[in-house]
């Protein structure tokens, strides 16, 4: 596994960068800027001007638009003491049940304020502010700092079942804490969107109520030992390190960072600073926020343990764990390292979205320190498979499973009655698809993905203008505007996908290998963001993966306004094997996922051996007909053909066959396009001989 070990080393050690920081406090954003190599521009700086995530990004507006702050409110006013001056919602945030009352306002008070970023939407600043005045009424009524809306099943207020912890007792397992379900997690998220309220929209009040609620929690932890912290961190709790770090971040009051080791899950962080992967069997989403607030201290401190624990979990969700949609889990927890076959042929519910939606905030984090094409390669994967699949363009409804199963569905969420976490976090993911697409350091400026999007380089008066029809099409030109002629370096990244026929033009004109100073990086072996995708653990030799790493294409020189670069980007057709077994495989178009529709595949009646090599596992034997593919050992080009006049379209040809042995060949198409429908993801492949055999 490579973990990159001396590159985080080197940075750690490093003393003397330029950066950009999200710390807002001056004496902890220095100490930042002395730690990163790369900074992505601010969200302010960023608008898409077209393709599928601007339609995402879209259909989110009008969802976030359509819902009712005061119907979030509810709860926490209720709690309070105060009338609610609506009907709370319901589902998960409903207000009289043992629920996670009061995570969505948090997540929409994050999402609002990342919107309001996205695209200056005024609406969203007057939705934050007003929403931050009710938690300043609600907060000022308690009166003790505490900011919540969560109760017991016997309407025992959150506030209460909490602060018996400061008296020793604790009472917990993995979702449940001292009669609540995950309270950490649940307040994480309304702290959570006071932070963004002040970062993206300039609340200070918002500051101001994050500070005292943060007080409280002291309150009630400050008299616990280190092994009553470790008992209570066995519930989960979200995000709250990073939060405290945070806080640290912008008001440079250390007792916050201080503070932020009391959410320091020893248990399970030491194994990773040991670079030992433990984590089959745990909850997904449970896990990914600790090592967010790893990776955030060490930004504000330059602690080496932080950044190796995160790296190394990056690099082990992402290698040994991750789908080739850039999803991973089953029933949201982790399966055994390298050991998903099986998973990925039935029927379970896998690919948890929030996961998804975490794990992009650690990639984003983690570029800014070691600014590698690994990274990079793991967004476009998660970005325009996974989270693009997750919403409905159409209806603006999201997905809390994404799953990559054979005859599934997503699991669309109802929008307004639900609630569930993945309905919060995909309000946040979709104004955030402006984040980890360009970087800049010093006098360098990276494209990491090709987006329809206008970037504007403030401090050095550059704009740049992205025009493509990827994912779908296979070229981008990049238009360059400034008032005077300027010198940097443009970093392009050549992804692994390309193969031999990526080029570059600049104003026309041919760019020789040489010239563009391909490769200009190298990374080390990476498996470009999941396992397969090139692994060179793919054995069908036939059907071999596109060979070697990501790389940028480094291109100096002094730039003057109207200078295009065109690029062209082939997408070539391979397998994505599972890692433990080569015949189980998802079939890519680049760096896109391909989908079977199964809607005209029929069902049947199957024993549970048949299911398992043919047919989807459903209850009571009943199952969607899921071809195999009897094409193992034979060129793809031989058997999947493009459908004329349908771009990204394709149809297996004298492969496909049904469990029964008749033979179906199946219909393909872009997995983020295809909604509403019964699919498969990943084959099981047979060899003629094999398959003869069978029969």
């Amino acid at each position: 596994m490579k973990t990159y070990l001396l590159t985080l080393f080197s940075v750690i050690s490093m003393l003397n960068l330029q950066v950009f920081a999200e710390a807002t406090n001056p004496t902890v954003k220095a100490a930042e800027e002395k730690l990163q190599r790369a900074r992505p521009l601010d969200l302010t700086k960023i608008r898409l001007t077209g393709g599928p995530l601007k339609a995402a990004q879209d259909a989110d507006i009008k969802y976030l638009l359509e819902l009712e702050p005061d119907r979030m409110l509810a709860g926490y006013r209720i709690r309070a003491g105060l009338e609610p001056k609506a009907e709370g919602y319901g589902g998960w945030d409903a207000v009289d049940s043992r629920q996670l009352t009061g995570h969505i306002a948090g997540h929409y008070l994050s999402a609002i304020s990342l919107m309001y970023a996205a695209t200056g939407n005024e609406e969203f600043k007057k939705r934050a502010d007003y929403i931050i005045s009710e938690f300043k009424e609600v907060q000022d009524k308690r009166g003790n700092g505490y900011l919540g809306a969560i109760i017991d099943r016997n309407g025992t207020d959150g506030s209460e079942l909490l602060a018996r912890m400061a008296q020793g007792y604790i009472q917990g397992s993995g979702f449940d804490l001292n009669g609540l379900w995950s309270p950490w997690y649940t307040l994480h998220k309304t702290y959570a969107g006071l932070r963004d309220a002040y970062r993206y929209t300039g609340s200070k009040m918002a500051l101001e109520i994050e500070i005292k609620f943060a007080k409280w929690a002291q309150d009630i932890l400050n008299p616990l030992s280190d092994a009553q912290i470790q008992r209570m961190l066995g519930t989960e709790f979200g995000g709250m390190n990073e939060i405290m770090a945070d806080l640290y971040a912008d008001t440079g009051d250390e007792q916050w960072l201080k503070f932020s080791y009391k959410f320091e899950h020893e248990s399970f962080i030491e194994p990773l600073a040991a670079h030992q992967n433990r984590l089959g069997g745990l909850h997904g989403n449970t896990q990914i926020p600790k090592l967010i607030g790893s990776i955030d201290r060490f930004a504000y401190t330059g602690n080496g343990r932080d950044i190796i624990a995160a790296g190394f979990f990056w690099d082990a969700v992402v290698q040994q764990h991750t789908f080739a949609t850039g999803g991973h889990g089953n029933v949201e927890n982790f399966p055994p390292a390298d050991v998903w076959a099986d998973v990925v042929q039935g029927s379970g519910r896998t690919a948890e979205t929030c996961n998804v939606y975490n794990m992009l905030k650690l990639t984003r984090r983690l570029f800014e320190f070691v600014p590698n094409a690994h990274y990079a390669d793991f967004e476009e994967k998660a970005l325009f498979n996974h989270i693009l699949s997750s919403i409905n363009p159409q209806n603006s409804r999201t997905c809390y499973m994404v799953s990559v199963g054979q005859g599934v569905t997503r699991e669309y969420q109802d929008m307004f009655r639900s609630f569930t976490c993945c309905v919060g976090t995909g309000m946040e993911s979709h104004a955030l698809h402006g984040e980890g697409i360009y970087y800049v350091f010093d006098k360098k400026l990276w494209v990491n993905t090709f987006l329809p999007s206008i970037a504007d380089w403030e401090s050095e008066n550059v704009k740049l203008t992205v025009d493509t029809n990827f994912p779908i099409g296979e070229t981008a030109r990049l238009t360059i505007a400034t008032e005077s002629p300027k010198e940097f370096t443009m970093a392009l990244r050549r992804p692994y996908w390309a193969g031999d026929g990526f080029s570059v033009k600049i104003n026309g004109e041919s760019m020789s290998n040489a010239q563009s100073g391909i490769p200009a990086q190298n990374n080390r072996g990476s498996r470009r963001g999941g396992r397969g995708g090139g692994d060179a653990s793919n054995t069908d030799n036939t059907n071999p993966a596109p060979r070697g790493p990501s790389t940028y294409v480094e291109i100096k020189r002094t730039w003057s306004s109207g200078d295009t670069v065109e690029l062209t980007l082939p997408k070539s057709l391979y397998l994505e094997p599972t890692p433990d077994d080569p015949n189980v495989a998802a079939i890519m178009w680049g760096p896109i996922v391909l989908a079977g529709n199964m809607d005209n595949m029929g069902t049947a009646t199957v024993d549970s051996q048949e299911a398992n090599r043919g047919g989807r596992r459903g209850r009571g034997g009943r199952s969607i007909n899921v071809p195999v593919l009897v094409a193992s050992g034979q060129p793809i080009s031989n058997w999947l053909k493009p459908v004329e006049g349908q771009p990204g379209n394709f149809k297996t040809v004298n492969v496909g066959f049904l469990p029964d042995k008749t033979a179906k060949d199946v219909d393909l198409m872009p997995f983020y396009l295809l909604h509403d429908h019964a699919y498969t993801i990943y084959w099981n492949l047979y060899t003629k001989q094999d398959w003869e055999s069978r029969k």
